[in-house]
């Protein structure tokens, strides 16, 4: 197999940059949606199809969330315990992963996290502070292959993954909790943490398919299998309850064109969906722990301009849906299923192979 397969394996990458997904630290934040979730590393394309082997490929990848809206089940609200404002979430994670290829049908790839993210809202006080928190997030290993052989099938392919997400990150950095009255030193809320601090297995499948000439229909799909039930972190200093380390899903589906195939540049748009789902497949803790349960869609619009051996790739899902559904804890106490949930993400990424 050839280093360059042509603009339409260029094209089948890129309509795998939900197939291309770097599953890093995927273990959900608590307060909103899943933070931690899936996070595409490639975004839209590596420049070609198949990673020749004995090839090195290195990535960094940026992802920005900011959340200021609050839903409680499907619809955005503002319960009185908000103190008239939604809290405000900032998140910034880098992330540096490298893969190496076996041969041209399997590889294995390592990812490690930093994220830096802070929390403001108005607290029992009546006053607005901030929590932070920042620092290394859970690092991963992951093995990958396509059930069919690349070199006879540059029109479509199947791959799946499988790999291991360990508790490297920082769980429970603390920073300050305000009481009504003080402020006492406690971990930061679970949703800014960089990590979650349990390990987890790593699922996943993707897909790509020629639709015509310059076009191709991607699908992709992860789940993170977390054993454990629970971090040792409670609510808050007065709330014994913990946190959970629950499980996290994403799914992508959609197409890209390419525009100018020449000059390596195409287009995607598709459909995405992440969410913490309400019970784990192992591990339990559904019922006594503090764990946010939800799903997003977005619309998944994605740019990618490669040149040579580079790939930069530009992504921005746009909300379309929340559904903050209670958990079986919340269910049990008639506990408000509410959270705050980002409008649109934003992706960047930059690969070279070697």
């Amino acid at each position: 197999m050839t280093r360059h397969i042509g603009a339409r394996t260029t094209l089948a990458m890129l309509a795998l940059g939900a197939g291309c997904a770097l599953i890093v630290s995927m273990a959900a934040a608590q307060g909103c949606e899943p933070i931690r979730f899936t996070v595409p590393v490639n975004l839209g394309g590596e420049g070609q199809a198949y990673q020749p082997q004995h090839e090195w490929q290195f990535t960094l990848a940026y992802r920005r969330l900011t959340s200021n809206e609050f839903f409680v089940g499907t619809s955005e609200s503002l319960p009185p315990i908000l103190n008239g404002r939604a809290p405000y979430f900032n998140i910034h994670t880098a992330i540096a992963d490298v893969a190496y290829s076996i041969n041209d049908r399997f590889r294995v790839r390592a990812s490690v996290p930093f994220s830096k993210g802070s929390l403001s809202k108005i607290w029992a006080d009546k006053v607005d502070h901030t929590q932070t928190a920042t620092g290394l997030g859970d690092v991963s290993v992951m093995g990958e292959g396509w059930l069919l052989a690349p070199r006879t099938h540059t029109h479509g392919n199947i791959a799946f993954g499988l790999g291991v997400k360990a508790p490297t990150g920082t769980h429970n950095a603390t920073s300050k909790f305000y009481t009504a009255t003080s402020s006492v030193d406690f971990p930061a809320e679970t949703t800014i943490q960089p990590g979650d601090g349990g390990w987890a297995v790593l699922l996943q499948a993707q897909g790509f398919r020629q639709v015509t000439d310059r076009t191709f229909a991607y699908a992709f799909g992860s789940y993170m299998v977390s054993p454990k039930a629970q971090s040792e972190i409670p609510q808050s200093p007065t709330v014994a309850t913990k946190w959970s380390v629950p499980d996290v899903y994403s799914a992508r589906l959609g197409g890209a064109f390419a525009v100018l195939p020449d000059h390596g540049l195409t287009m995607s748009l598709g459909a995405r969906m992440d969410g913490i789902p309400i019970h784990d497949l192992v591990g339990g803790g559904d019922d006594a722990t503090i764990k946010r349960t939800s799903f997003i869609m977005y619309a998944d619009p994605g740019l990618s301009y490669t040149q040579s051996r580079g790939t930069l790739t530009l992504s921005v899902p746009y909300r379309l849906l929340v559904n903050r559904k209670k958990s079986v804890l919340e269910q049990s106490t008639n506990g408000l299923n509410g959270g705050g949930f980002a409008k649109y993400l934003v992706f960047l990424s930059y690969t070279h192979r070697l």
